[in-house]
């Protein structure tokens, strides 16, 4: 999108939501604007029944035709058929003649990327394990309902303060703009790339004249991405850019996967390696399905260990990916403002524009970057990246 479609949708949603302020929808006053974005405004709601407050989000259906109003739809159709304590929850879908407004639970305590850049979360082991056996559940449950979430993320799990004991937090997985309810998808590219399986990606040794359209996996993609998430939440770094033969930490590690340890995370433990490294297998076949990867992590005494030894691995052969990526595309949750153009997402917004900051009530913008080490090209013992800038969907 041009600076200037920026501009003009941006204008559209602040004269919008200044217009919006204290208005009553549904059951629920809007309060107070916490963000706004290309394709949508995100307000603090209060219901004028219990005095509750909520996460309200605002989508236009101004531009919009019908096969993308359908998929507008899909968005709130999957969040809502999701009931989990560990998945974000939409108690209300209100439709006006323009508008879509999403009324959310409200997370108290920011997201998982947001935690990280904070504190260092190898200082307590046990908080990381319960994080991620909470996203675990959450992902096996949406699994076992046929859906696929494609953008698993730090940035996209939020925070909530627990009931019991406000000092506890409970994981939120949120964001359900890219999932989808097929398993096997020719939607290349869905999530962030550093995310991303390596069946997303061209590889760089394949011949053009040698790819095939090859479906991917959904859920081993999610499992693909819930091995690099436990890596970012435990050690604040992610350990490539992207999985293609381009990116050298990468390429090494389809070489010899034990230079994850011995390189990258000299700290984590063996089983905490084996653990990982079954999670991002190169085939996606071997990947464990989540509720093994459950079991398996749970099994784990120590994530990482006071005096690291390198660990010996024979290089391995390395399978040809023949997976396109020219034909990357969105299948879900498609948003328009007034002058936004045809099959812009909502996730798109972020990456695009100015946004607003309202980390205190846990939707957030994009930040300067988690990039907690520089990547240093010349030197091959310190390949850690991290994206350039924050990617949330949370304004």
């Amino acid at each position: 999108m041009s600076s200037t479609a920026v501009k003009q949708n941006n204008d559209y949603w602040s004269q919008l939501s200044a217009s919006m302020v204290d208005q009553v929808v549904g059951d629920y006053q809007l309060l107070e604007e916490l963000g706004h974005g290309s394709y949508g405004s995100l307000f603090l709601g209060q219901s004028v029944k219990d005095g509750s407050y909520v996460a309200i989000k605002i989508l236009s259906k101004n531009g919009l035709d019908l096969e993308q109003l359908k998929l507008q739809q899909l968005e709130a159709d999957i969040q809502s058929e999701l009931k989990h304590p560990n998945i974000l929850a939409l108690h209300s879908v209100i439709q006006t003649q323009d508008h879509i407004f999403m009324v959310m639970e409200l997370c108290d305590q920011g997201d998982l990327f947001d935690f990280v850049v904070r504190d260092d979360p190898m200082r307590d082991e046990q908080f990381v394990k319960t994080m991620f056996i909470q996203i675990l559940d959450a992902v096996q449950h949406m699994h076992a309902r046929g859906v696929y979430h494609r953008d698993i993320k730090l940035e996209n799990i939020l925070l909530q303060s627990s009931e019991d004991d406000e000092r506890d937090l409970v994981c939120k997985v949120a964001d359900f703009g890219l999932a989808t309810r097929e398993r096997l998808s020719m939607e290349f590219g869905c999530g962030s790339s550093t995310y991303l399986a390596p069946e997303h990606f061209d590889d760089n040794e394949i011949s053009s004249n040698d790819k095939v359209d090859v479906p991917y996996d959904a859920a081993m993609s999610d499992v693909w991405s819930l091995g690099i998430l436990l890596l970012a939440l435990l050690f604040g770094r992610n350990p490539w850019q992207e999985a293609t033969s381009m990116d050298p930490a990468f390429a090494e590690f389809k070489h010899n996967p034990a230079m994850l340890k011995n390189q990258l995370f000299e700290q984590m433990s063996v089983p905490c390696f084996n653990f990982i490294t079954s999670c991002l297998s190169l085939n996606a076949a071997d990947r464990p399905s989540v509720e093994e990867m459950k079991s398996q992590f749970m099994a784990i005494g120590s994530l990482i260990e006071d005096s690291p030894q390198p660990i010996e691995q024979n290089p391995m052969d390395i399978p040809i990916s023949t997976k396109p990526t020219d034909r990357a595309s969105i299948d879900s949750a498609i948003f328009s403002a007034s002058v936004a153009p045809a099959g812009a997402s909502w996730s798109d917004m972020v990456e695009e524009d100015e946004m607003f900051d309202s980390s205190s009530c846990g939707y957030n913008s994009p930040s300067p970057p988690c990039s907690l080490e520089a990547v240093d090209e010349d030197d091959d013992t310190d390949m850690f990246v991290h994206s350039d800038e924050k990617e949330s969907w949370w304004l």
